[in-house]
C-alpha cells in the first residue's frame, strides 16, 4: 500500500512540475511542495519497510498457526554473516541453519535474514542449536523462536541429533509468496498510479497534456500557450477594445481628447474635469482602469472644447479590424509593434474634423501608417514596406 500511495505521490510530483513549466497556473506552485513532500515521506516509509522486510519480520499470525500446526523444530547454526545493513544499531545477518523439521521432510539446509539483537549473537554462532518454526510444511522457510516454550528449550540444551548431523542438502524455495509475507502488487499496478497521479494534477492544463500526447515538445506547447495568452489578453482581439474604452471612461467620462490603443493598454486623454482646459491619463491595463495623472503635452486651452469627442458615439468593435487592412496597404504583415489612435483632426483656421482612426505598424526594417474617417474608408497613408500600396501613394 505504501508504495501504491509512493507511485501516486511521484507521478503528481512529475505532473505539477511539468503543469508548471507548461503553465502560469498557481495551482501548480501551491500543489509541487505538498507533492514533493509526499514523495519524500513515501520514499522514507519504503526504505523502512525495505529493511523491516530485510531483517525477516513475518506475521505473528502465520507464526502461531505454525506452532499450532506443530511444526516447531530444532536447527543448528552452520553459518552467520552480517549483511551490512542495521536497524536501530543491530545488524541483520544471514544465518545459515540446518534443520530437523518433525515430520514431512527430511533433515534440509537454509538460509534465513533477521535482525540480531546484538546481545544475542553470542548465542547464534556456528553450532548453536536453536528452537525455529516451519512455517509452511511444502516449504523451507523457518522463523527462529526468540521466546519457545520451557520444553523445547531443554530439548535444544540435550538434543544430540542435530549436533552430530553431519550436514544435509539445500532446500531451495520454490517460486512464490513466502509464508506470512504481505501478497505482493503486480508490478504494472505502480506505473499506472503513476500515471494517473500525473494525470490527476494535469488536469487543470489537460489539453495542455494532450498536445505532448501528439508529440509537441514542452518548449513548443509553452510557446504557443504564451502566443495564445497574448493574443487573448490583446486590444486588437475583437471585444476586448470596447470592454477597456467602457470601464476607463467610468473613470475618466466620455468626452475625451484622444484614445490611444497599444498591444496590451488603451491610454485615454480627457479634460482633468468638465468644463476645464488642462488634461489627464487614464488606464486601462491588465484589466483594470486607473488614473496616471496629468498628460505630459498639455494642449492650447482654446483647443480643449474643439478636440473633444463622445466615446459612445464611436464603434469600438469596428476598430480593430482596421488593423488587417492596414497590414495589407503597409505591406508589413509581421509587426514588432502596432498602434491605433483616434482624435479629432483640429487647424486653427479651419473646423474639426470628425474623430479619425490611426493605424501605426512598424517591423525590425520599415513603419508607417493609415488613417480612416468614421466610415472606415482610407483617407490618407504613407511609409510602409517597397512595393505596397502606402509607399507608392507616398511617392
Amino acid at each position: 500500500m505504501i508504495r501504491c500511495l509512493f507511485a501516486l505521490a511521484l507521478g503528481g510530483l512529475a505532473g505539477s512540475i511539468l503543469g508548471q513549466y507548461l503553465s502560469d497556473d498557481p495551482f501548480f506552485q501551491t500543489v509541487l511542495p505538498v507533492c514533493v513532500a509526499l514523495s519524500c515521506i513515501g520514499f522514507t516509509l519504503i526504505l523502512i519497510v525495505k529493511a523491516m522486510s530485510a531483517s525477516g519480520a513475518v506475521d505473528p499470525r502465520a507464526v502461531q498457526a505454525a506452532k499450532d500446526a506443530g511444526r516447531t523444530a530444532l536447527a543448528r547454526v552452520v553459518r552467520i554473516a552480517a549483511t551490512g545493513s542495521s536497524i536501530n544499531d543491530q545488524p541483520v545477518c544471514d544465518i545459515e541453519l540446518l534443520v530437523t523439521p518433525r515430520s514431512g521432510h527430511g533433515p534440509y539446509r537454509t538460509t534465513i535474514r533477521r535482525l540480531v539483537n546484538q546481545a544475542r549473537l553470542p548465542s547464534m554462532q556456528p553450532g548453536a542449536v536453536l528452537v525455529v518454526t516451519q512455517l509452511d510444511p511444502e516449504r523451507p522457510e523457518v522463523v527462529v523462536d526468540d521466546a519457545p516454550d520451557p520444553d523445547w528449550i531443554r530439548r535444544a540444551e540435550t538434543d544430540t541429533q542435530v549436533r552430530n548431523l553431519s550436514t544435509a542438502d539445500v532446500w531451495e524455495a520454490p517460486r512464490g509468496r513466502a509464508p506470512g509475507r504481505l501478497r505482493r502488487i503486480p508490478g504494472v499496478v505502480y506505473p499506472v498510479l503513476f500515471a494517473a497521479g500525473a494525470v490527476g494534477i494535469l488536469y487543470p492544463v489537460w489539453d495542455v497534456a494532450g498536445q505532448l500526447l501528439e508529440g509537441k515538445t514542452p518548449t513548443e506547447i509553452r510557446a504557443e500557450a504564451e502566443a495564445a495568452a497574448a493574443v487573448e489578453a490583446s486590444m486588437f482581439t475583437p471585444g476586448n477594445l470596447p470592454a477597456a474604452i467602457d470601464a476607463v471612461t467610468a473613470l475618466s467620462g466620455t468626452e475625451v481628447t484622444e484614445v490611444g490603443v497599444y498591444e496590451d493598454f488603451v491610454l485615454v486623454t480627457a479634460p482633468t474635469s468638465p468644463g476645464v482646459t488642462t488634461t489627464d491619463e487614464w488606464q486601462f491595463r491588465d484589466g483594470e482602469a486607473t488614473h496616471e495623472g496629468a498628460s505630459s503635452i498639455q494642449p492650447q486651452p482654446e483647443d480643449v472644447p474643439r478636440e473633444l469627442f463622445d466615446v459612445d458615439a464611436i464603434d469600438w468593435a469596428a476598430l480593430p479590424p482596421l488593423h488587417d487592412d492596414a497590414e495589407r496597404l503597409l505591406g508589413i504583415d509581421e509587426e514588432e509593434s502596432r498602434s491605433l489612435r483616434v482624435a479629432r483632426e483640429v487647424w486653427s483656421d479651419e473646423k474639426p474634423t470628425a474623430p479619425l482612426t490611426s493605424v501605426s505598424l512598424s517591423d525590425d526594417y520599415y513603419s508607417g501608417w493609415v488613417e480612416y474617417g468614421p466610415d472606415g474608408s482610407v483617407r490618407d497613408m504613407s511609409g510602409g514596406a517597397p512595393g505596397s500600396e502606402a509607399a507608392e501613394a507616398s511617392e
